[in-house]
């Protein structure tokens, strides 16, 4: 991306597509603006750009390329939402910047995306607003790795662009970034819940074994062996820990949904994924560390004193 400050003329992006190492050439406008609603409003950028434009797209959740309407303005579903209005409704745009005006435009659509609170226009349709002929902010560029060092040459001397942005490293960043939190977000909540899964089984295992242990030690004396003893106590535990996962699969997705809407901001939404798949590991932690807390109870079942359980009074 080649960012440009002021804004420059559309016809110079024949100048753009003539620099070192552009395959292709796109321009794109962004224009500040306060969106009104009734009585809701919100300060966003209108990107604007023209039909058919290939570098720089508006994507829906299903990967398909949208076109900007060639009337009216197309807001994503977030932003829409948080102006309360529905494709077809007559929304207030007061430009800002050099011309501070208020026009009426129709809501021609809407478009569901997580990252930022997209408005979007046609080229044309927005220098009409402006009452200027097209004019780009940003220069969306295809290029030719090897003529980069070129390139930048040729841009320190020229004094229209004020930036560069590769956006594959600005990719490779961003997902870096975001699993590297993710892992350790991931960490943290699986060693909480195993932590908290285990120590609930271990203090019901030992709780039944207090309670029952006049019971289990009849069993044996009655020539029950230690196996199945021991299966009366683990058995109960395992039927417990199987009978409450439906009640966690709830609560859990409860708790990933309040959690998805409180980390939603302007900038970008996390969507709600919820797989099969998912809850089954999360039942497979939960059993297996259930499992574990109660072997561990086990062994103090085989150490039981059948003499001294049998005087203990009831």
């Amino acid at each position: 991306m080649l960012l440009f400050e002021p804004d420059i003329p559309e016809t110079a992006l024949a100048r753009v597509a003539r620099l070192p190492g552009v395959l292709r050439a796109e321009g794109q406008q962004f224009q500040a603006a306060r969106l009104r609603h009734g009585h809701r409003e919100k300060d966003v950028s209108i990107e604007a750009r023209r039909p058919g434009a290939d570098l720089a797209r508006i994507i829906d959740t299903d990967g398909h390329a949208v076109d900007p309407p060639a009337q009216g303005m197309m807001l994503s579903e977030r932003l829409a939402s948080e102006l309360a209005a529905r494709p077809g409704d007559i929304i207030e745009v007061e430009l800002l910047g050099g011309c501070k005006e208020t026009h009426l435009v129709r809501v021609a659509g809407t478009v569901t995306q997580y990252v930022g609170l997209g408005a979007y226009m046609d080229l044309d349709a927005l220098s009409r607003l402006l009452r200027q002929a097209p004019r780009i902010s940003v220069a969306n560029m295809a290029l030719d790795e090897a003529a980069l060092p070129r390139l930048y040459r040729v841009l320190k001397d020229t004094p229209e662009p004020s930036g560069l942005v590769l956006l594959d490293k600005m990719q490779s960043s961003f997902e870096a970034t975001i699993r590297q939190n993710l892992t350790i977000m991931t960490t943290i909540y699986l060693t909480v819940a195993v932590l908290i899964t285990v120590g609930v089984a271990y203090n019901g295992a030992r709780i039944l074994l207090s309670e029952r242990a006049r019971e289990l030690a009849s069993l044996r004396i009655l020539g029950f062996t230690r196996a199945e003893v021991s299966f009366v106590l683990l058995g109960e535990t395992m039927l417990l820990a199987v009978l409450a996962q439906p009640l966690g699969w709830l609560l859990g997705a409860g708790i990933a949904a309040a959690m998805v809407k409180g980390s939603s901001s302007d900038l970008y939404a996390i969507p709600l994924v919820l797989e099969p798949a998912g809850f089954a590991r999360a039942s497979l932690v939960v059993l297996v560390a259930t499992l574990g807390s109660a072997l561990l109870v086990r062994r103090r079942l085989d150490r039981l004193n059948l003499v001294e359980v049998m005087k203990t009074r009831e």
